[in-house]
């Protein structure tokens, strides 16, 4: 009798304290994760992370470089939708021949990683620490 007793308090106990504990979600809409990858983009031996979400304002490549106290955002691009994330080894970045008016390609050297935002059968970006900031060359049309 006695075990049933401690039993039954222990439960009214855990029921009244647990009716406490709940969670609720936010007003906000949840991102949708896409892709990721970590590199040191901007050559301080230091992992970075880039990441491609969705959010209400649209597809968003966003990099944290990482600092002493934790990451600074980048949002590196904006509104290319269907675009893929891949992260590279390379020095050098081929710009497109295609566009209006363009003959020849500039070739922009890189400090050894860069990202590229890719659509399937179309056109690809690539996005590289320049030393200020991330710069933006359309590597196929």
């Amino acid at each position: 009798m006695k075990n049933w007793v401690v039993y039954f308090c222990c439960m009214v106990i855990y029921l009244g304290f647990s009716s406490y504990c709940y969670a609720e979600t936010g007003t906000g809409i949840p991102l949708k994760y896409i892709s990721s990858c970590e590199l040191d983009f901007n050559d301080d031996e230091k992992p970075d992370i880039a990441l491609l979400i969705e959010t209400r304002r649209g597809w968003e490549l966003i990099v944290l470089i990482t600092n002493a106290s934790g990451y600074n955002a980048i949002v590196v691009s904006r509104d290319k939708p269907n675009m893929y994330l891949s992260c590279h080894f390379g020095k050098t970045i081929k710009e497109t021949l295609a566009g209006k008016g363009k003959d020849k390609g500039k070739a922009y050297e890189t400090l050894g990683t860069y990202m590229q935002l890719t659509q399937p059968e179309g056109s690809s970006v690539a996005y590289f620490w320049d030393g200020k900031g991330f710069r933006e060359v359309w590597t196929s049309d």
